[in-house]
């Protein structure tokens, strides 16, 4: 993941967002959780850039979408805060966090979308992973 790659992922997340009327945050990180690029469209509130990053690194910390970490919170309550002490930042449920994974499962990076319903986050921010993948 380099930046360049990063901004064409970022366009096709925007676009989305812009196709369904919505405005969002996206964050783009690499497969050891860092940022590479996060992004607040006009009009997306000012708070969900930093929702979309902490989707992001959850993704990537957990090596799955951002709503399947509910699932396990559910299953193993107190788990999350064990998690957070080892990985050393919040560790989220919200959805709208798409991990991006190749062919053999190995965790790429993830992509994050914030700022509307989570489904709406999470749609867009798999158009931004297809872009990723493509």
């Amino acid at each position: 993941m380099d930046l360049s790659l990063a901004q064409q992922v970022l366009a096709a997340a925007v676009a989305c967002a812009e196709e369904i009327g919505v405005r969002l945050s996206f964050s783009i990180a690499d497969a050891k959780g860092h940022e590479i690029l996060t992004a607040r469209m006009d009009g997306a509130p000012w708070f969900t850039p930093h929702i979309a990053r902490t989707k992001a690194k959850t993704c990537v910390a957990m090596g799955m979408d951002s709503r399947a970490v509910a699932d396990l919170d559910a299953a193993h309550p107190g788990l999350l805060k064990v998690i957070e002490e080892q990985v050393g930042h919040t560790v989220t449920t919200l959805g709208g966090g798409i991990v991006v994974t190749d062919a053999h499962g190995a965790v790429l990076g993830a992509v994050a979308g914030s700022g509307a319903h989570p489904d709406q986050d999470a749609d867009c921010a798999r158009a931004g992973a297809n872009a990723w993948l493509a």
